[in-house]
């Protein structure tokens, strides 16, 4: 049976691909013959994709009233959502846009200059010295001639660049950064180290101060939240500074300027040749998309790290989950009534708080101030939510015991802790194995979200790839894939156990 499934899924997934691949030309050139985009009037009643809270947002908040905003966190995600039509045109700098076109032929500009954005060092408001030190270092390497190599590395040849050997003794400590790793050509992923022109900035400001730079990867979200709560010193991810943003963060001067443009498909476009020829089979195309996503630059590695990390917060969380879920069962069925409430209490808790919300509390509030790094944090929290929901697991299957087993078990002289891990106990698991299984799988679905605490997983993982290769189904579509494998073998492991356990075993 569960090979039958296991084959469906495969081939569910197989179909999901090539129509997905057949689709992405076809939405684009079905699209051009509902309507012609010529200048920016003719979006204003549009749908426009921007990044969340950039200058580009306010921008198209102020200037285009009447269109519909898609906000979204990522640039490979806005160019997802023109590919698939979401979105009539997307608002990007100019830098990133470039690389956009070159992964996707169908894209174009509407207009190129449509605003003027400057990326700015963010830091903490007590970690103004460092904002000060970083301003004199801008000016120097602008000054010595350092800031165009650097320009010439990463924005004019980044296709082939490496990160080159900085010297740097890291004698005066250690400069905490935040990042995404998914901004190309400023922070990105190349041979499974974040390298870009802000990465190579940040490094050549370390030596200049002598500190080691010890970098961390956020969601863009995460890592404003990361600088506000003090997890990191600075962050560097062509941030553009904005009056909301300057309230929270301390901006550097200025240290890149560029234009952003608007751009949309070209055959929404006026005046715009879409190439029909040469159309590739599916097969190519998966064996194309397995090259760029899983093989160049080794970026197996990255997906096998992030395989590693799911399956070790999915393994923690549901062990010692299951130890304190015991510990709240015990004060859910004590007799004292100020115990009943706390256990009540606790149960509560987390049924009525996102487990996602709950993450970012714990990393950038409640643990904030220990320094405690995401994999410990994320286990901690899905260990305490895990455990509120086994808790009920295991009382039930508890109350589901007939009394009279007790009675008999403390009238034969067993104690009520023998009679509890003899009689009791061995009923009540093989009891709740089948409602504990579900569970957990949902716990490893559950991890899906550590990204948001600068957590490398599955998901991060194929954020990263999809950020470098702007495909929008392979990276989406293997991670699914995996996730399924994992959770089919952990659920594999739980029904070993639950045969192992069953009663009849014993007769």
């Amino acid at each position: 049976m569960k090979k039958i499934v296991l084959y469906i899924f495969i081939f569910s997934i197989s179909v999901c691909i090539t129509s997905c691949y057949s689709d992405e030309t076809d939405k684009g050139q079905n699209r051009s013959q509902e309507t012609k985009l010529r200048t920016l009037d003719d979006i204003r009643t549009k749908s426009i994709g921007v990044l969340l809270g950039s200058l580009q947002d306010e921008y198209v908040t102020e200037n285009f009233p009447d269109a519909n905003i898609i906000r979204i966190d990522h640039s490979s995600d806005l160019a997802m959502s023109l590919q698939q039509g979401q979105c009539e045109a997307i608002l990007l700098d100019n830098v990133t846009s470039s690389y956009l076109m070159k992964e996707n032929d169908n894209f174009a500009f509407l207009d190129d200059s449509v605003t003027q954005n400057t990326f700015a060092v963010g830091f903490q408001y007590d970690k103004k010295f460092l904002q000060e030190k970083f301003n004199q270092f801008l000016k120097e390497i602008k000054s010595n001639g350092l800031y165009e190599e650097i320009y010439d590395r990463w924005i004019v040849n980044s296709a082939t660049s490496i990160m080159p050997e900085i010297e740097n003794r890291g004698e005066k400590g250690v400069i905490h950064m935040g990042t995404t790793g998914e901004s190309i050509p400023f922070s990105f992923v190349k041979d499974n180290i974040v390298v870009g022109f802000d990465i190579e900035l940040m490094y050549r400001f370390a030596a200049y101060m002598n500190m080691k730079l010890d970098i961390k990867i956020f969601n863009f979200g995460g890592m404003l939240a990361a600088l506000i709560s003090n997890k990191i010193d600075l962050g560097a991810n062509s941030i553009m500074v904005t009056e909301e943003r300057a309230k929270q963060i301390l901006f550097s001067d200025g240290y890149f300027t560029t234009t952003s443009g608007m751009l949309a498909l070209k055959s929404n476009l006026v005046d715009q040749d879409v190439d029909k020829a040469g159309k590739k089979s599916f097969l190519v195309k998966v064996k194309e998309s397995f090259q760029n996503n899983i093989i160049r630059e080794k970026r197996y590695i990255l997906i096998f790290d992030g395989l590693k990390v799911t399956f070790i917060i999915t393994v923690l969380a549901a062990l010692f989950g299951t130890i304190l879920g015991g510990f709240i069962c015990s004060l859910r069925m004590s007799r004292r009534k100020s115990l009943r409430l706390i256990g009540k209490g606790y149960i509560a808790f987390f049924r009525g708080i996102p487990q996602v919300v709950f993450l970012m509390l714990m990393f950038y509030v409640i643990m904030a101030p220990f320094k405690t790094d995401g994999v410990t944090v994320a286990v901690i929290s899905f260990a305490m939510y895990f455990s509120a929901y086994v808790s009920e697991m295991f009382r039930t299957s508890i109350e589901g015991i007939r009394k009279g087993q007790t009675e008999a078990s403390l009238a034969m002289g067993f104690s009520k802790f023998r009679t509890f891990v003899y009689i009791i106990l061995p009923q009540a698991v093989q009891r709740v194995l089948p409602v504990y299984k579900g569970e957990f799988i949902s716990l490893v679905k559950i991890t899906a979200i550590v990204g948001y605490i600068a957590v490398l997983d599955l998901t991060k993982a194929s954020d990263i790839i999809r950020s470098r290769t702007f495909d929008a189904f392979f990276p989406l579509i293997m991670v699914a894939v995996l996730y399924f494998l994992l959770a089919w073998i952990l659920t594999l492991i739980l029904d070993y156990i639950q045969i192992k356990t069953a009663p009849k075993r014993n007769i």
